[in-house]
């Protein structure tokens, strides 16, 4: 069963809220901190996701660049909301997973359409 464009939007904003919900808790000393690089990991898994949510939930006229824009400035965002978050900071390098996970999620997008347009 294919999911529709319905179902894919609750899904986007299903997560997109889960991060935002994530992002707002108190910081503290996780596994997460403790094992090197899985917290960007996790950064770039839930911009990756959101990514790939968004480019097939909706019919976007320029859906490459309004993708890359609006999770850019999501992701921005909650790094700038980290500053007012107890044990929350602003990284650069979260940003910088947040950005690859977008990248990432517009080529194998763009890999897709291309192999299913010329098929």
């Amino acid at each position: 069963m294919l999911l529709k464009h319905k179902h894919i939007q609750v899904m986007f904003w299903v997560c997109a809220s889960v991060v935002l919900i994530l992002s707002i808790i108190p910081g503290s000393v996780t596994i997460s901190h403790s094992i090197e690089h899985l917290d960007k990991f996790g950064h770039f898994a839930a911009f990756f996701l959101l990514s790939i949510l968004l480019l097939f939930s909706y019919k976007l006229t320029k859906p490459l660049l309004t993708t890359a824009m609006l999770m850019a400035l999501f992701g921005f965002s909650i790094e700038l909301l980290h500053l007012y978050v107890p044990r929350r900071f602003f990284s650069m390098y979260d940003f910088a997973a947040d950005l690859l996970g977008v990248a990432v999620a517009i080529i194998i997008y763009q890999i897709f359409c291309t192999k299913f347009n010329n098929s």
